[in-house]
């Protein structure tokens, strides 16, 4: 059975990245919570996969990516690809981040 969230390998070192930040500069304790909140919304995101904004790109293979705010931490942006059964999360990033710049090849492929 195929998972309803998937993250390609960028995303994983997205959170990762996050989680060490609020860890150091706040709390363990805001690092789980914003954990929590892209999990909650993720599952909000399976169960409509096209809730969020279409992200325009001029690469084909992300032209069905949507962008999503991650509940309680709306600086902060899911990207993600809907398929049959759930979504792929493609990339978790703070808004303020140059989005232009932000996805490379292992992003269009999906591919380590």
């Amino acid at each position: 059975m195929i998972e309803p969230v998937t993250q390609r390998p960028q995303a994983r070192v997205d959170l990762l990245e996050q989680f060490v930040y609020f860890g150091e500069e706040t709390s363990v304790s805001m690092a789980e919570r914003y954990f929590s909140a892209v999990d909650e919304t993720c599952l909000l995101l399976v169960k409509q996969p096209r809730m969020g904004t279409l992200h325009e790109s001029n690469v084909p293979e992300l032209t069905e990516m949507r962008k999503m705010p991650v509940r309680g931490f709306e600086n902060h942006l899911i990207f993600d690809s809907p398929r049959p059964g759930g979504i792929d999360v493609i990339r978790v990033v703070h808004g303020a981040r140059h989005l232009d710049d932000l996805f490379g090849a292992e992003d269009v492929s999906g591919e380590e």
